[in-house]
């Protein structure tokens, strides 16, 4: 009995020890973190037609103003991904 503590005491937690050292060693099954990769380039827009209105700004918000034929054509900006109308639609002169 006295050995069975004496193994608790001393032998139990050094092998708990070594399997927590050996864990963090390898890893622990973990996968490696890497940075996310850059978002793409912001679209640039399309060259406007010759009967598009003249365009509102430059920039708007931080962003490039640019011409993009959908929607029957329009001047905005790309932003996240979506495209923010800045001008009414030019052949209809609707949204």
């Amino acid at each position: 009995m006295a050995l069975l503590k004496t193994w608790m005491k001393t032998a139990l937690p050094a092998a708990v020890m070594a399997g927590g050292l050996a864990a963090a060693v390898l890893g622990s099954g973990a996968a490696p973190a890497f940075a996310q990769p850059a978002p793409p380039p912001a679209p640039v827009g399309e060259q406007p037609p010759a009967w598009a209105p003249p365009k509102p700004a430059e920039i708007w918000n931080g962003h490039p103003v640019v011409w993009n034929s959908a929607w029957g054509g329009r001047w905005g900006a790309w932003i996240n991904g979506g495209f923010i109308s800045l001008t009414s639609n030019p052949v209809t002169g609707g949204g």
